[in-house]
């Protein structure tokens, strides 16, 4: 093979290798709750003709949750969130609607069309805080409001909002007053036996 056969075909697998999508950091631009999508753009520029250029923005991705047996557990993300994207082999289009085995749409190979957006990135400058370590949790941003699985036991931070029945094994513990049907537990009193009322409980 001669040097400029070498060099051609160098070139050329150079190219092919570029226009191979996998996976790239982005930046969230919508998120679209009912059909669980979310529009993106890619923040690492691409080179072009010797010049580093924005990448055209990537609409309308799946986003990959956990769901499976019955249960699911759904992210909601908000614009200027940063994530991965990463690209299919096939044409998802036709497996996207349907959900089941299907022969790819086209024959398009890791297109910018067959993303899949699957969850956030911490970046450096943005670190997780306010939850306690070596724990799993569930949280908002900078702790204000998180459950947290320990090892042992859960905890929760925030007001708590309930419907439905409650059934408890164990003791409760109260360090304030409660309250039921708009009676105090620690301040209410009694109709006395003579008449008047009793004192409150201590």
């Amino acid at each position: 093979m001669s040097r400029e056969s070498y060099n051609v075909d160098n070139r050329e697998n150079k190219a092919l290798l570029e226009s191979v999508r996998v996976s790239a950091l982005c930046k969230v631009t919508k998120f679209d709750a009912s059909t669980m999508t979310v529009d993106v753009q890619p923040l690492s520029k691409a080179l072009d003709g010797g010049v580093y250029r924005t990448p055209p923005p990537v609409l309308g991705v799946p986003v990959a949750m956990i769901r499976g047996g019955g249960f699911f557990l759904r992210p909601w993300y908000k614009s200027g969130d940063v994530g991965v994207i990463v690209y299919a082999d096939h044409d998802i289009d036709r497996i996207a609607e349907a959900g089941q085995e299907c022969q790819p749409n086209t024959e398009r190979n890791h297109g910018d069309e067959d993303g899949i957006f699957v969850g956030a990135f911490v970046p450096k400058s943005n670190p997780i805080s306010g939850v306690p370590d070596d724990t799993l949790v569930v949280s908002t941003e900078g702790g204000s409001v998180y459950i947290a699985l320990h090892h042992d036991h859960i905890e929760i931070k925030g007001d708590i909002k309930h419907t439905g029945n409650t059934e408890q094994t164990g003791r409760t513990d109260v360090t304030e007053d409660v309250t039921a049907a708009g009676i105090s537990l620690a301040h209410h009193t009694h109709t006395g036996d003579s008449g008047g009322s009793t004192s409150q409980p201590h």
